[in-house]
């Protein structure tokens, strides 16, 4: 946004040769254009892009000339070189010129129009790029320019589905597969599975399969949201039915769909939680979760259901608005006509509903591969490639979540990270964090939904974990606390310890790590915990040392605790 007069003052009129312009006039020049942005928006300015050389652009001086003149293309550059070159602004000097190139996929490039550009600064600093995306509708005369069109949602044409199959393929390779993507310890089916059938069939067959003989095969897996009663579920009363057959209709929307993607990479196996679990058996239903991080790592991709809220909404017809960046600008253009261009200067952070919900939280973290059902594309990543569309022509994406490092293992070695304890109890910090931000439909699965974490971990790190503490580092992960904005107004004693983050929902936090620990564990076992720990009189604090001191009670109200112990 351009700086506006203060209320009831008016801004002096712009003046050219000494006399005011009109204000219609002004209007139209304070939002042109500087002319080397015009001219990088034209069919002379893409010869010079698509040059070796490339496009020179302004100095960083006449970057903020022309950015103070009002060229808002210019404003926004010096705003991306500031944000996302951070380390090398300071080595943009006064009179080092930007240097722009179209950014495009293809080599050698065509002259039929911008991709993207490339900016780097000038001085052989080109290893630090910033990648601008542009964007143009097909109907405004800017079209004949910029080659991008915004983005319309494509997750299931075939074109969509062969990429994922290649990167698929390229990952799994039989003689250069991605290293760090092979750690599965078994290639065991699960307890059961959804057996989609033989997908060259006219009318593939549909039915649940029972493990029993140790089947050894490939299988994906369903990271989706329930959103509500599922309406159709394996129960004690339905095993055998659903052993004989499925009716496909009777599913809901994104197990259809998964149901359809499984069949379409090649696959006959699907493991859905909701049809292989019991979810009326106490006893099956905690089995399975214990087993929720083989079966999640040891699929050979598991399918997210990104964009939908429900398991009725689907995953793969859903329809959204076109993507385009948020920052438009008017370019004059030839034959008095203007065009209009959409630019980016960030990656791409999509908003997920899945990444909202607690349960999927491990199966994010668990997966070897992933493809996401996203808001526009159908993205793709494993444990050595970064979160990218299939497509070579998607947008640059940002993944917002840590993922875990520590998993890349073979069976008797240690972890290519986390092997010593201050990366572990990094790390676990950084789990608790980030699991504690999600919601959960019914709170008291706050242990459960990342059990497959823990039995993970504990297998790996050869360790115990107590209510959500790693017994090896109970001292240290007992500072946890609630932001202030997040206090309980009650303690949750049924379900964990008063001494575990579980005891309670919402956001956990921790802080820097404890230097000196004040306390000793006497006793530590599943029932009970005592500590020995140093008392802080008041009358011993010095000088400013009190206002070091920082209280973070768990509660609204922490006195209500104390009176009713």
């Amino acid at each position: 946004m351009e700086l506006q007069a203060a209320r009831g003052q008016r801004r002096p009129a712009p003046e050219i040769d000494g006399r005011s312009l009109p204000r219609r006039s002004r209007r139209r020049i304070e939002d042109d254009p500087c002319n080397l942005c015009k001219l990088m928006f034209s069919r002379k300015g893409l010869q010079r892009l698509n040059s070796v050389d490339g496009l020179q652009h302004h100095t960083r001086a006449g970057c903020i000339a022309s950015r103070d003149e009002g060229c808002k293309i210019c404003k926004f550059i010096f705003l991306a070189v500031q944000k996302d070159c951070k380390e090398h602004d300071r080595d943009w000097d006064e009179n080092s010129h930007l240097v722009f190139r179209n950014n495009h996929p293809q080599r050698p490039i065509s002259n039929s129009g911008i991709y993207g550009l490339q900016c780097s600064l000038e001085g052989g600093l080109n290893n630090h790029e910033i990648a601008i995306d542009t964007f143009a509708k097909e109907d405004n005369v800017m079209g004949g320019i910029v080659q991008r069109r915004p983005l319309n949602r494509n997750v299931k044409s075939a074109s969509v589905f062969s990429a994922a199959r290649s990167l698929l393929e390229k990952c799994r390779h039989p003689t250069e597969p991605h290293k760090h993507c092979q750690y599965s310890r078994d290639t065991v089916l699960p307890s059961r599975v959804l057996d989609v059938g033989n997908s060259d069939d006219s009318r593939p067959t549909l039915n649940l399969k029972v493990n029993e003989t140790e089947t050894h095969a490939p299988y994906l897996a369903l990271s989706y949201c329930w959103g509500g009663p599922q309406p159709l579920r394996l129960l004690l009363e339905n095993v055998e039915e659903l052993t004989a057959d499925i009716d496909f209709e009777e599913l809901p929307r994104s197990i259809q769909d998964a149901v359809f993607v499984t069949r379409e990479l090649g696959f006959r196996y699907l493991w859905v939680d909701a049809l292989c679990i019991i979810q009326d058996c106490v006893a099956d239903k905690k089995r399975e979760i214990t087993r929720m991080s083989s079966i999640y790592k040891n699929a050979t991709v598991t399918i997210a259901a990104s964009s939908s809220k429900s398991a009725t909404e689907g995953f793969l017809s859903n329809e959204t608005e076109p993507y385009c960046p948020d920052f438009e600008f008017q370019v004059p253009m030839s034959g008095n006509r203007v065009g209009t261009v959409y630019m980016s200067a960030e990656s791409y952070e999509p908003e997920h509903h899945l990444d909202t919900r607690g349960w999927t939280f491990q199966e994010f973290m668990l997966s070897t591969r992933l493809l996401f059902f996203s808001d526009y594309e159908l993205l793709w990543q494993c444990k050595e490639v970064h979160l990218r569309g299939v497509s070579e022509r998607g947008l640059e994406y940002t993944q917002p979540l840590e993922a875990l490092p520590w998993v890349v293992f073979d069976d008797d070695a240690e972890p290519h990270y986390g092997s010593d304890d201050t990366d572990k109890i990094y790390l676990w910090k950084t789990v608790v964090q980030q699991y504690t931000e999600r919601d959960l439909t019914v709170p008291d699965d706050r242990l459960d939904a990342i059990m497959g974490i823990v039995c993970e971990l504990e297998t790996l790190w050869r360790h115990e974990c107590i209510y959500g503490l790693w017994k090896k580092w109970f001292i240290e992960l007992l500072a946890w606390y609630k932001p202030y904005s997040e206090r309980e107004k009650t303690r949750h004693i049924e379900r964990a310890p008063s001494w575990s983050w579980a005891s309670l929902n919402g956001v956990v936090k921790y802080k820097a790590s404890i230097s000196t620990e004040d306390a000793k564990i006497t006793s530590l076992t599943v029932s009970a915990v005592e500590l020995s720990c140093r008392v802080l009189n008041a009358d011993r604090i010095k000088g400013d040392d009190r206002f070091k001191i920082h209280e973070e009670p768990d509660l609204v109200d922490a006195a209500s605790e104390a009176r009713r112990s």
